[in-house]
């Protein structure tokens, strides 16, 4: 965050937007400075911003500012200048040149130095006679980035509220915001507010909120609406504003996304789930679910064409916790199964909905068993409603016309299309397996398999063509016809 004294804002009409940076160039000069001036004191360093500033203060300033938090400065001198400035100032004031060098001959004994190193030392511990020692310096980008991300939180110093959306990053973000002491309310967008800010307009909470900046713009994709107070000629306005992971501004990027666990239980059970291949996509703390005025983020999501079904794992509790996470789940409007320590003081009662009980490790099997059957409900339901399927392709991928039929492939496997096969993953036409086999001149298990590999077809092919193959052991020798 930057001082408010070196923001810059455009207004129009009743927006407001800090004026963010988009070239790099600027920066660059500065950090050259900075490096330029390595071992030279502080003010020397200052001179030579102040030459670079013209009619780019603020900007200047701002990226400075930046930098001298990242930079170690040291007195010039390696004698405590305070001790001497105590010392020669208990000698009374000076009038002539004579008693000013008589006062710094004392102080020179007293200290066992020399005049000249009294004289340099006496101001060394202030500011602009620090020497630049070390620069732990960002690139030029990275620089502009922190620039961009400092000026959007001095506008939201004089936030009344804001309100976010955002994908990813939940966890960091609700905890950030019980940290700073906010309240917020969940609609079709996250509000965020202080306590005070129930009964008036304040700008109390304004720091908290800037605070909050950096955990939602790390998300993955992000969107903010804030309402700030500015002064216009002396008046008090309220401006809206807008800002999201779209706009074209540079912002520290997302970092890799590296998923977290907060136990070995959820690690294994997460790594346990993918080696399945089940078909349905998992994700580790996948979005946030309305539960009453508050929000839940479960520790898993599973997500297949169109179902979504949610784990929360209970490992641990204290009795205040196992309340509010009872409460909380069920109030939650979602399809969700717990998986609960068997130590735990709890029975299938206490909850809403499927309850698994484990002990080292989730088990699979039951929780296998009810996205089964989500799938079947789903399967039944397509079934009853699917009208006429339409097809006009020799080959096409079971999963992208279960896509764009907007069903699952399970679903097109339990019904019979006219004059259509399902061959492993394809859907394939009885006239292009006509054609197929009209291509097959040769008893060549190499030559027939390049063929059917073109056509992304599997050896289960070949049974529908009046095809078979014969082994020598394990080893496919030749393709034959099969006798009737």
């Amino acid at each position: 965050m930057l001082p408010r004294e070196l923001l810059v804002v455009q207004r129009q009409k009743n927006n407001i937007m800090p004026k963010y940076l988009q070239d790099i160039e600027l920066a660059e000069e500065i950090i050259f400075l900075f490096n330029e001036n390595k071992g030279k004191k502080y003010k020397e360093l200052q001179k030579k911003l102040e030459e670079l500033e013209g009619d780019k203060y603020k900007l200047v300033r701002g990226l400075s500012t930046l930098l001298e938090r990242q930079c170690e400065f040291k007195p010039s001198s390696e004698l405590n200048a305070n001790e001497i400035r105590n010392f020669l100032f208990e000698r009374g004031f000076v009038i002539t040149e004579e008693e000013r060098n008589k006062v710094l001959e004392q102080a020179a004994i007293n200290f066992n130095v020399s005049q000249e190193a009294i004289e340099g030392a006496m101001f060394s511990d202030l500011e602009e006679e620090q020497i630049l020692v070390n620069c732990d310096l960002p690139s030029s980008q990275d620089l502009v980035r922190q620039y961009n991300l400092s000026i959007t939180q001095t506008l939201l110093f004089d936030a009344l509220e804001m309100s976010f959306q955002v994908e990813g990053n939940y966890q960091q973000i609700f905890r950030t915001i019980k940290y700073l002491g906010l309240m917020y309310e969940i609609n079709e967008e996250i509000k965020v507010t202080g306590p005070a800010s129930l009964f008036k307009k304040t700008k109390k909470y304004g720091t908290s909120l800037a605070k909050l900046v950096p955990a939602i713009i790390t998300a993955k994709t992000w969107k903010i609406n804030a309402k700030i107070e500015s002064k216009v000629q002396m008046e008090p306005r309220i401006f809206n504003f807008e800002l999201d992971s779209e706009t074209p501004i540079l912002f520290p990027s997302l970092k890799e996304s590296i998923i977290h666990f907060d136990s070995n239980v959820e690690a294994k059970f997460y790594q346990d789930f993918r080696a399945l291949n089940s078909g349905w996509e998992i994700k580790r703390e996948p979005g946030l679910i309305k539960a009453g005025v508050y929000v839940i983020i479960p520790d898993f999501g599973f997500y297949k064409a169109g179902l979504e079904h949610y784990l929360e794992i209970i490992g641990f509790w204290t009795p205040s916790y196992l309340t509010n996470k009872l409460a909380k789940l069920k109030k939650a409007e979602i399809n969700i199964t717990v998986a609960v320590n068997e130590n735990l003081s709890c029975t299938k009662e206490d909850f809403a909905g499927n309850v698994i009980f484990y002990s080292k490790q989730i088990p699979l099997a039951p929780l296998i068993k009810i996205l089964r059957e989500l799938e079947e409900e789903k399967i039944e339901y397509e079934l009853n409603r699917l009208g006429v399927i339409e097809i006009s392709e020799d080959i096409v991928s079971l999963k992208e016309k279960a896509q764009e039929l907007n069903i699952l492939p399970e679903t097109l496997t339990r019904i019979q299309i006219p004059n259509y096969y399902i061959i492993g993953e394809q859907l394939v036409s009885k006239r292009f397996l006509k054609k197929l086999k009209g291509e097959i001149k040769t008893d060549s298990y190499e030559q027939i398999n390049e063929i059917l590999c073109h056509y992304n077809l599997p050896l289960q092919a070949l049974d529908y063509i009046g095809y078979k193959i014969i082994w020598k052991g394990l080893k496919p020798m030749k393709i034959v016809k099969k006798t009737k």
